[in-house]
């Protein structure tokens, strides 16, 4: 079964960035948890902003290396599969999944304080190049404990 997934809104304010998707599958996600919970965490987290160092088309290495020095750490939840760490081009400890559908998206996560980092990447143009940044978002591990 084909999945389709559109970005329907993003939005940010100086801690926190959310986006509304639509999943025809599953209908829309992230929207209520976003709206619901920004006023939350951004009164509660009393975390750093946003990294202003990610940039859209930015390598994974050069994210991950820039990440790392700015204080967030690796944080994948589970080790992946092999064959994710060669549709990711990279073994950075970070990786946390990715598709071996479509596009061919891989996540990143990391940790820092009361927070998390999601970052996903889409494939370079070249097979033996890491991905390029395509978008991030946090989540307050006060709200997610589990995550």
């Amino acid at each position: 079964m084909k999945r389709t997934t559109n970005v329907l809104s993003e939005w940010s304010d100086a801690q926190f960035h959310c986006y509304a998707e639509i999943d025809a599958d599953d209908g829309m996600r992230w929207f209520s948890l976003c709206a619901a919970a920004l006023p939350f965490m951004t009164a509660v987290a009393g975390a750093s902003p946003l990294p202003s160092t990610l940039e859209t088309g930015q390598s994974i290495l050069v994210a991950d290396q820039t990440l790392i020095s700015d204080g967030w750490n690796p944080a994948a939840d589970q080790s992946v599969e092999p064959f994710e760490q060669d549709l990711a081009g990279n073994r950075l400890s970070s990786l946390a999944s990715c598709s071996g559908t479509g596009v061919g998206y891989c996540r990143y996560d990391y940790r820092r304080q009361n927070l998390r980092l999601f970052v996903v990447t889409i494939p370079a143009e070249q097979p033996d190049e890491a991905g390029r940044v395509a978008r991030w978002w946090t989540e307050s591990t006060l709200v997610n404990p589990e995550r």
